[in-house]
Protein backbone atom coordinates (compact mmCIF):
# COMPACT_ATOMS: atom_id res chain seq x y z
CA UNK A 1 0.00 0.00 0.00
CA UNK A 2 1.46 3.32 -1.04
CA UNK A 3 1.39 5.83 1.78
CA UNK A 4 3.34 9.10 1.69
CA UNK A 5 5.48 10.14 4.66
CA UNK A 6 3.58 13.35 5.36
CA UNK A 7 0.22 11.57 5.58
CA UNK A 8 1.74 8.84 7.72
CA UNK A 9 3.23 11.39 10.13
CA UNK A 10 -0.14 13.12 10.54
CA UNK A 11 -2.00 9.84 11.08
CA UNK A 12 0.66 8.73 13.56
CA UNK A 13 0.26 11.96 15.57
CA UNK A 14 -3.53 11.67 15.51
CA UNK A 15 -3.50 8.08 16.78
CA UNK A 16 -0.83 8.90 19.38
CA UNK A 17 -2.95 11.70 20.84
CA UNK A 18 -6.06 9.52 20.94
CA UNK A 19 -4.19 6.66 22.61
CA UNK A 20 -2.50 8.93 25.15
CA UNK A 21 -5.66 10.87 26.01
CA UNK A 22 -7.87 7.76 26.01
CA UNK A 23 -10.08 9.40 23.40
CA UNK A 24 -12.48 6.93 21.71
CA UNK A 25 -11.47 6.34 18.09
CA UNK A 26 -11.36 3.79 15.31
CA UNK A 27 -8.89 3.77 12.41
CA UNK A 28 -9.56 1.32 9.58
CA UNK A 29 -8.53 0.39 6.05
CA UNK A 30 -10.99 -1.55 3.89
CA UNK A 31 -9.71 -4.51 1.83
CA UNK A 32 -7.99 -3.55 -1.44
CA UNK A 33 -8.32 0.12 -0.54
CA UNK A 34 -5.58 2.71 0.03
CA UNK A 35 -7.64 5.10 2.17
CA UNK A 36 -7.29 4.97 5.95
CA UNK A 37 -10.24 6.51 7.74
CA UNK A 38 -10.17 7.53 11.41
CA UNK A 39 -13.32 8.27 13.38
CA UNK A 40 -12.85 10.24 16.60
CA UNK A 41 -15.46 10.92 19.29
CA UNK A 42 -14.14 13.51 21.72
CA UNK A 43 -17.19 15.48 22.90
CA UNK A 44 -19.03 12.54 24.47
CA UNK A 45 -18.83 8.82 25.21
CA UNK A 46 -19.73 6.05 22.75
CA UNK A 47 -23.32 4.91 23.18
CA UNK A 48 -24.17 1.45 24.49
CA UNK A 49 -26.90 0.14 22.21
CA UNK A 50 -29.91 -1.46 23.85
CA UNK A 51 -30.71 -3.18 20.56
CA UNK A 52 -29.18 -3.48 17.12
CA UNK A 53 -32.37 -1.85 15.91
CA UNK A 54 -30.86 1.38 17.26
CA UNK A 55 -28.38 1.27 14.35
CA UNK A 56 -31.06 2.51 11.98
CA UNK A 57 -29.94 5.73 10.25
CA UNK A 58 -26.82 6.09 12.46
CA UNK A 59 -23.40 7.08 11.16
CA UNK A 60 -20.29 5.83 12.90
CA UNK A 61 -18.58 2.62 14.04
CA UNK A 62 -20.33 -0.32 15.73
CA UNK A 63 -18.55 -2.82 18.01
CA UNK A 64 -20.37 -5.95 19.20
CA UNK A 65 -19.07 -8.86 21.32
CA UNK A 66 -19.21 -12.56 20.54
CA UNK A 67 -22.03 -12.86 23.06
CA UNK A 68 -23.70 -9.86 24.66
CA UNK A 69 -23.57 -9.91 28.46
CA UNK A 70 -23.43 -7.62 31.48
CA UNK A 71 -19.64 -7.50 30.97
CA UNK A 72 -19.66 -6.91 27.21
CA UNK A 73 -22.18 -4.68 25.50
CA UNK A 74 -22.59 -3.44 21.95
CA UNK A 75 -21.23 0.09 21.52
CA UNK A 76 -21.53 2.72 18.84
CA UNK A 77 -18.88 5.35 18.27
CA UNK A 78 -20.55 8.47 16.86
CA UNK A 79 -17.68 10.53 15.43
CA UNK A 80 -17.28 14.23 16.07
CA UNK A 81 -14.52 14.15 13.45
CA UNK A 82 -13.90 11.93 10.42
CA UNK A 83 -10.30 12.06 9.18
CA UNK A 84 -9.02 10.70 5.88
CA UNK A 85 -5.37 9.68 5.61
CA UNK A 86 -4.42 12.48 3.24
CA UNK A 87 -6.41 15.21 5.01
CA UNK A 88 -5.33 15.39 8.67
CA UNK A 89 -4.40 18.92 9.70
CA UNK A 90 -2.10 19.72 12.64
CA UNK A 91 -4.67 22.17 14.01
CA UNK A 92 -7.11 19.29 14.49
CA UNK A 93 -4.48 17.23 16.30
CA UNK A 94 -3.57 20.16 18.55
CA UNK A 95 -7.21 20.61 19.57
CA UNK A 96 -7.48 16.93 20.44
CA UNK A 97 -4.22 17.06 22.40
CA UNK A 98 -5.75 19.80 24.57
CA UNK A 99 -8.74 17.60 25.39
CA UNK A 100 -8.36 16.28 28.94
CA UNK A 101 -11.90 14.95 29.20
CA UNK A 102 -10.93 11.28 28.87
CA UNK A 103 -7.54 11.24 30.63
CA UNK A 104 -8.88 9.64 33.83
CA UNK A 105 -10.29 6.62 32.01
CA UNK A 106 -8.11 3.65 32.93
CA UNK A 107 -7.30 0.75 30.64
CA UNK A 108 -8.55 -2.63 31.79
CA UNK A 109 -6.04 -4.85 33.55
CA UNK A 110 -5.38 -8.15 31.85
CA UNK A 111 -6.69 -11.14 33.80
CA UNK A 112 -6.55 -13.59 30.87
CA UNK A 113 -4.17 -16.56 31.03
CA UNK A 114 -2.58 -18.39 28.10
CA UNK A 115 -4.45 -21.50 26.96
CA UNK A 116 -2.39 -24.67 27.49
CA UNK A 117 -2.20 -27.42 24.86
CA UNK A 118 -3.90 -29.82 27.27
CA UNK A 119 -6.84 -27.45 27.75
CA UNK A 120 -7.40 -26.86 24.05
CA UNK A 121 -6.82 -30.45 22.92
CA UNK A 122 -9.09 -31.68 25.71
CA UNK A 123 -11.86 -29.34 24.57
CA UNK A 124 -11.49 -30.48 20.96
CA UNK A 125 -11.71 -34.15 21.90
CA UNK A 126 -14.72 -33.46 24.09
CA UNK A 127 -16.39 -31.61 21.21
CA UNK A 128 -15.67 -34.45 18.76
CA UNK A 129 -17.27 -36.93 21.17
CA UNK A 130 -20.31 -34.68 21.53
CA UNK A 131 -20.69 -34.41 17.75
CA UNK A 132 -20.37 -38.16 17.30
CA UNK A 133 -23.23 -38.39 19.80
CA UNK A 134 -25.18 -36.00 17.54
CA UNK A 135 -25.34 -33.21 20.16
CA UNK A 136 -24.38 -30.60 17.57
CA UNK A 137 -22.88 -30.44 14.08
CA UNK A 138 -19.94 -28.04 14.41
CA UNK A 139 -18.30 -25.85 17.03
CA UNK A 140 -15.51 -23.28 16.82
CA UNK A 141 -13.08 -23.46 19.72
CA UNK A 142 -10.63 -20.69 20.49
CA UNK A 143 -7.49 -20.18 22.50
CA UNK A 144 -5.51 -17.22 23.78
CA UNK A 145 -1.86 -16.41 24.23
CA UNK A 146 -0.52 -13.68 26.49
CA UNK A 147 2.73 -12.02 25.38
CA UNK A 148 4.80 -9.20 26.84
CA UNK A 149 4.84 -6.04 24.76
CA UNK A 150 8.23 -5.18 23.32
CA UNK A 151 9.66 -2.13 25.09
CA UNK A 152 9.73 -0.15 21.85
CA UNK A 153 6.28 -1.25 20.64
CA UNK A 154 4.29 1.49 18.94
CA UNK A 155 0.65 0.62 18.13
CA UNK A 156 0.61 3.30 15.43
CA UNK A 157 3.53 1.69 13.57
CA UNK A 158 2.10 -1.78 14.01
CA UNK A 159 -1.22 -0.72 12.52
CA UNK A 160 0.42 0.74 9.42
CA UNK A 161 2.61 -2.32 8.94
CA UNK A 162 -0.51 -4.49 9.01
CA UNK A 163 -2.00 -2.24 6.32
CA UNK A 164 1.10 -2.72 4.18
CA UNK A 165 1.43 -6.46 4.80
CA UNK A 166 -2.21 -7.49 4.35
CA UNK A 167 -3.92 -5.56 1.54
CA UNK A 168 -6.80 -8.05 1.31
CA UNK A 169 -7.77 -7.73 5.00
CA UNK A 170 -9.88 -5.26 6.93
CA UNK A 171 -7.15 -3.69 9.07
CA UNK A 172 -8.13 -1.70 12.12
CA UNK A 173 -7.13 -0.17 15.43
CA UNK A 174 -9.88 0.87 17.83
CA UNK A 175 -10.11 2.18 21.37
CA UNK A 176 -13.38 2.45 23.25
CA UNK A 177 -13.58 2.86 27.05
CA UNK A 178 -15.63 -0.28 27.79
CA UNK A 179 -14.19 -2.31 24.93
CA UNK A 180 -10.45 -1.68 25.28
CA UNK A 181 -7.80 -1.24 22.61
CA UNK A 182 -7.79 -3.81 19.80
CA UNK A 183 -5.73 -4.15 16.61
CA UNK A 184 -6.18 -6.67 13.84
CA UNK A 185 -6.35 -7.71 10.21
CA UNK A 186 -9.48 -9.77 9.65
CA UNK A 187 -10.31 -11.58 6.40
CA UNK A 188 -14.03 -12.15 7.02
CA UNK A 189 -16.82 -9.69 6.16
CA UNK A 190 -20.15 -10.31 7.86
CA UNK A 191 -22.19 -7.84 5.80
CA UNK A 192 -21.06 -5.06 3.46
CA UNK A 193 -23.29 -2.53 1.71
CA UNK A 194 -22.09 -0.41 -1.20
CA UNK A 195 -23.32 0.81 -4.59
CA UNK A 196 -26.73 -0.80 -4.36
CA UNK A 197 -25.36 -4.25 -3.45
CA UNK A 198 -25.11 -6.25 -0.25
CA UNK A 199 -22.41 -8.90 0.17
CA UNK A 200 -21.52 -11.59 2.66
CA UNK A 201 -19.33 -14.71 2.61
CA UNK A 202 -18.84 -18.10 4.13
CA UNK A 203 -15.20 -18.65 5.03
CA UNK A 204 -13.85 -21.90 6.46
CA UNK A 205 -11.04 -24.39 6.04
CA UNK A 206 -7.44 -23.41 6.63
CA UNK A 207 -4.06 -24.26 5.12
CA UNK A 208 -0.70 -22.57 5.52
CA UNK A 209 0.24 -20.73 2.32
CA UNK A 210 3.34 -21.90 0.49
CA UNK A 211 4.76 -20.98 -2.91
CA UNK A 212 1.89 -22.56 -4.86
CA UNK A 213 -0.66 -20.55 -6.79
CA UNK A 214 -3.75 -19.91 -4.68
CA UNK A 215 -6.03 -21.99 -6.91
CA UNK A 216 -3.76 -25.06 -6.68
CA UNK A 217 -4.43 -25.91 -3.02
CA UNK A 218 -6.51 -29.04 -2.39
CA UNK A 219 -8.79 -29.80 0.56
CA UNK A 220 -9.56 -32.73 2.83
CA UNK A 221 -13.10 -34.01 3.30
CA UNK A 222 -13.12 -32.48 6.80
CA UNK A 223 -12.35 -29.00 5.46
CA UNK A 224 -14.87 -29.31 2.62
CA UNK A 225 -17.49 -30.43 5.14
CA UNK A 226 -16.68 -27.52 7.45
CA UNK A 227 -16.98 -24.97 4.67
CA UNK A 228 -20.22 -26.55 3.47
CA UNK A 229 -21.78 -26.20 6.93
CA UNK A 230 -21.07 -22.46 6.97
CA UNK A 231 -22.20 -21.99 3.36
CA UNK A 232 -25.51 -23.78 3.93
CA UNK A 233 -26.16 -21.69 7.04
CA UNK A 234 -25.55 -18.39 5.23
CA UNK A 235 -27.68 -19.39 2.24
CA UNK A 236 -30.56 -20.64 4.39
CA UNK A 237 -30.39 -17.51 6.56
CA UNK A 238 -30.61 -15.21 3.54
CA UNK A 239 -33.55 -17.14 2.14
CA UNK A 240 -35.30 -17.04 5.53
CA UNK A 241 -35.01 -13.25 5.27
CA UNK A 242 -36.80 -13.38 1.90
CA UNK A 243 -33.70 -12.65 -0.17
CA UNK A 244 -34.38 -14.20 -3.55
CA UNK A 245 -31.98 -12.57 -6.02
CA UNK A 246 -28.80 -14.15 -4.67
CA UNK A 247 -25.65 -14.41 -6.77
CA UNK A 248 -23.55 -17.21 -5.28
CA UNK A 249 -19.88 -17.64 -6.24
CA UNK A 250 -17.62 -20.47 -5.12
CA UNK A 251 -16.40 -22.24 -3.19
CA UNK A 252 -12.98 -21.09 -4.27
CA UNK A 253 -9.58 -20.80 -2.69
CA UNK A 254 -8.91 -17.48 -0.98
CA UNK A 255 -5.61 -16.23 0.43
CA UNK A 256 -5.70 -14.29 3.68
CA UNK A 257 -2.24 -13.30 4.96
CA UNK A 258 -0.21 -16.48 5.57
CA UNK A 259 -3.24 -18.75 5.18
CA UNK A 260 -5.46 -20.21 2.47
CA UNK A 261 -9.20 -20.61 3.06
CA UNK A 262 -12.24 -21.84 1.16
CA UNK A 263 -14.65 -19.01 0.41
CA UNK A 264 -18.16 -18.80 -1.01
CA UNK A 265 -19.44 -15.30 -1.77
CA UNK A 266 -23.06 -14.13 -1.75
CA UNK A 267 -24.36 -10.91 -3.31
CA UNK A 268 -27.87 -9.51 -3.59
CA UNK A 269 -29.54 -6.15 -4.33
CA UNK A 270 -29.72 -3.56 -1.58
CA UNK A 271 -33.47 -3.32 -2.16
CA UNK A 272 -33.77 -6.83 -0.65
CA UNK A 273 -32.28 -5.46 2.57
CA UNK A 274 -35.33 -3.19 2.83
CA UNK A 275 -34.22 -1.25 5.94
CA UNK A 276 -33.56 -4.52 7.80
CA UNK A 277 -29.84 -4.03 8.41
CA UNK A 278 -30.09 -5.01 12.08
CA UNK A 279 -32.24 -8.07 11.29
CA UNK A 280 -29.55 -9.40 8.96
CA UNK A 281 -26.79 -8.83 11.52
CA UNK A 282 -28.78 -10.60 14.23
CA UNK A 283 -29.64 -13.51 11.95
CA UNK A 284 -26.08 -14.05 10.68
CA UNK A 285 -24.12 -13.51 13.91
CA UNK A 286 -22.51 -15.64 15.13
CA UNK A 287 -22.07 -17.63 11.93
CA UNK A 288 -20.86 -21.25 12.16
CA UNK A 289 -17.40 -19.95 11.15
CA UNK A 290 -16.99 -18.45 14.65
CA UNK A 291 -19.62 -20.19 16.80
CA UNK A 292 -21.03 -23.41 15.46
CA UNK A 293 -24.23 -25.14 14.48
CA UNK A 294 -26.86 -25.35 15.81
CA UNK A 295 -26.13 -21.92 17.29
CA UNK A 296 -27.47 -22.44 20.82
CA UNK A 297 -25.88 -25.82 21.40
CA UNK A 298 -22.51 -24.65 20.07
CA UNK A 299 -22.62 -21.45 22.13
CA UNK A 300 -23.43 -23.39 25.30
CA UNK A 301 -20.52 -25.76 24.67
CA UNK A 302 -18.15 -22.82 24.17
CA UNK A 303 -19.31 -21.05 27.34
CA UNK A 304 -19.06 -24.26 29.37
CA UNK A 305 -15.60 -25.30 28.19
CA UNK A 306 -13.44 -22.36 27.13
CA UNK A 307 -11.49 -21.05 30.11
CA UNK A 308 -11.12 -17.50 28.75
CA UNK A 309 -13.62 -14.79 28.02
CA UNK A 310 -13.67 -14.05 24.28
CA UNK A 311 -15.00 -10.56 24.83
CA UNK A 312 -14.95 -8.89 21.42
CA UNK A 313 -13.00 -11.64 19.66
CA UNK A 314 -15.36 -13.27 17.10
CA UNK A 315 -17.76 -10.39 17.62
CA UNK A 316 -18.45 -7.99 14.77
CA UNK A 317 -17.54 -4.40 14.11
CA UNK A 318 -17.09 -1.80 11.41
CA UNK A 319 -18.16 1.50 9.86
CA UNK A 320 -21.85 2.23 9.31
CA UNK A 321 -22.89 4.76 6.66
CA UNK A 322 -19.39 6.23 6.23
CA UNK A 323 -18.79 7.46 2.67
CA UNK A 324 -22.10 5.82 1.72
CA UNK A 325 -20.70 2.43 2.75
CA UNK A 326 -21.34 0.06 5.63
CA UNK A 327 -18.72 -2.66 6.14
CA UNK A 328 -19.27 -5.02 9.07
CA UNK A 329 -16.52 -7.57 9.68
CA UNK A 330 -15.98 -10.48 12.06
CA UNK A 331 -13.23 -9.73 14.58
CA UNK A 332 -10.61 -12.36 13.70
CA UNK A 333 -6.78 -12.28 13.55
CA UNK A 334 -6.69 -9.78 16.35
CA UNK A 335 -4.98 -8.84 19.58
CA UNK A 336 -6.05 -6.83 22.61
CA UNK A 337 -3.58 -4.34 24.06
CA UNK A 338 -2.97 -3.82 27.75
CA UNK A 339 -0.40 -1.70 29.59
CA UNK A 340 2.50 -4.15 29.51
CA UNK A 341 1.24 -7.11 27.50
CA UNK A 342 -1.17 -8.17 24.79
CA UNK A 343 -3.54 -11.06 24.23
CA UNK A 344 -3.65 -12.93 20.92
CA UNK A 345 -6.84 -14.78 19.99
CA UNK A 346 -7.40 -17.55 17.44
CA UNK A 347 -9.83 -20.36 16.81
CA UNK A 348 -10.53 -23.41 14.67
CA UNK A 349 -13.68 -25.03 13.35
CA UNK A 350 -14.24 -28.46 14.89
CA UNK A 351 -16.25 -31.22 13.22
CA UNK A 352 -16.66 -34.90 14.07
CA UNK A 353 -13.60 -35.72 11.93
CA UNK A 354 -11.27 -33.19 13.56
CA UNK A 355 -7.86 -34.22 14.92
CA UNK A 356 -7.12 -32.20 18.04
CA UNK A 357 -3.38 -31.81 17.50
CA UNK A 358 -3.93 -30.51 13.96
CA UNK A 359 -6.46 -27.98 15.26
CA UNK A 360 -3.90 -26.74 17.79
CA UNK A 361 -1.42 -26.29 14.95
CA UNK A 362 -4.03 -24.41 12.88
CA UNK A 363 -4.68 -21.95 15.70
CA UNK A 364 -0.92 -21.38 16.05
CA UNK A 365 -0.71 -20.62 12.33
CA UNK A 366 -3.54 -18.09 12.60
CA UNK A 367 -1.71 -16.28 15.39
CA UNK A 368 1.28 -15.90 13.07
CA UNK A 369 -0.71 -13.41 10.98
CA UNK A 370 -0.01 -10.81 13.66
CA UNK A 371 3.06 -12.30 15.35
CA UNK A 372 5.09 -12.29 12.12
CA UNK A 373 4.52 -8.53 11.86
CA UNK A 374 5.14 -8.02 15.58
CA UNK A 375 8.49 -9.82 15.39
CA UNK A 376 9.58 -7.82 12.37
CA UNK A 377 8.52 -4.46 13.83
Amino acid sequence: MAFDKESYAALYKLQTVCLKQNIPFASYRLPLNREIITLVQHHSMPEQLKSLNDLHDKTGFVVAPFIESSAHGTYFLQPDCVFFSNDIANIHIEKLAANNHFVELKKNKNTIKTTTPDEFIGNVNKAVSAMKAAEFQKVVLSKVRVEQLPEDFQPEDFFLKLCQKYPHAFVYMMQLPDVGCWIGATPEPLLTIENGSVKTVSLAGTQVATDMETEDYRWSSKEIEEQGIVTNFVEQTLRSLQVSNIIKTGPENYRAANLIHLKTAFEFPRTDLNNRFSDFLKALHPTPSVGGLPKDEARNFILSNEQHDRGYYTGFFGPVNINEKSAIFVNLRCLQLFDNNFVLYSGAGITASSVAEKEWEETDNKMLTLMNVMRNS
